[in-house]
Formats: C-alpha cells, structure tokens, sequence
C-alpha cells in the first residue's frame, strides 16, 4: 500500500500491522495449543471422566466469547474455530476410548449438535443491535469462564491433593 502524509503517521501504520500479525501469531499458537491440551486432558478411563469433559467445555465456550472482542474477523474466526475443534476432538477422543456403541452415538449428536445450535443462535440474533445489558452479561460469562478454568484444571491434574496430602 502507499503510505502517504508525514513520516510518524508512516511509522504508526507500518507498527500497527507489525502489532497485528505479531497478535495473528500469538492467537494461532494459542489456538493449536488449546485444541491439544484439552484433547490431552481429556481421558475418558479416568474414574471422573465428567471433568475433563466439563473443562473442554468451558473452555470451547471461552474461545468461543473471547472470539468476539476482535475486530479482525481472521483472529475471531480462528477463536471461533478452535471452540469447534475442541468439542470435536474431545468427542472422538471419547468415541475411541470407550469403544461403546452408545459412546459412539452420543460424540456424533454432540459433534453435530453443537455447531447446529451455533448457527441457529448465529441466525436468531440480530447481528447489529446488542443492548449493553446483553453485551454486559456475554462479557461477564467470559470472564467466569476464564476464572473456572483454573481450578478445574488444578483439580483434574490433582494439584489439590498434592498440597492436601504434602
């Protein structure tokens, strides 16, 4: 592009696309990273297999919010789709794991149930008015996601009985 006017507004643009792909990156690795920790995390032959799955979720769905907050509509797409590829992983991880034709059954109307109800949410609400008490409380659910997450995860890789019985 050409850049024109004085040399600092030059400046500014040239560091604010250097910002952005620098923040496109950063998302990306936080995105592959998140897709394999939850897949990871998830054992479906551990004696509380709804903890894991708990944890997937809340974090799919804090992907999902926090996906919201950009204005590039790569990076909030790429959060959007790492919320999806969680919850498909995980279900296969599952499906696999277990092996039952009832484990099987229910991945697939999750896998398939989730993006549907994600797109008729996505056609249901008007895309272009929020009224501040919605977008207060869309906000506030991120950040009791992104809260949760911690303890959940302390809890399944047994940090707190580590410090119980020290």
């Amino acid at each position: 592009p050409e850049l024109d006017g004085p040399e600092s507004v030059r400046d500014v643009v040239l560091a604010t696309e250097r910002v952005h792909s620098f923040l496109s990156g950063l998302l990306a690795g936080l995105c592959v990273l998140l897709v394999i920790t939850a897949t990871g995390l998830a054992d479906p032959h551990t004696h509380a297999r709804w903890l894991p799955l708990i944890l997937a979720a809340i974090t799919a769905g804090w992907a999902v919010l926090h996906g919201r907050s950009y204005t590039d509509r790569w990076q909030g797409t790429a959060l959007a789709a790492t919320g999806a590829t969680i919850v498909a992983a995980v279900c296969v991880r599952y499906a696999l794991g277990l092996g039952s034709p009832t484990a099987l059954l229910v991945c697939c109307a999750v896998t398939v149930g989730v993006p549907l109800i994600g797109l008729i949410l996505a056609m249901a609400i008007p895309n272009n008015f929020y009224t501040p008490v919605f977008k207060q409380l869309v906000e506030w659910t991120e950040y009791v996601a992104l809260l949760a997450m911690w303890p959940l995860g302390f809890w399944l890789i047994d940090v707190f009985a580590a410090i119980r019985y020290r």
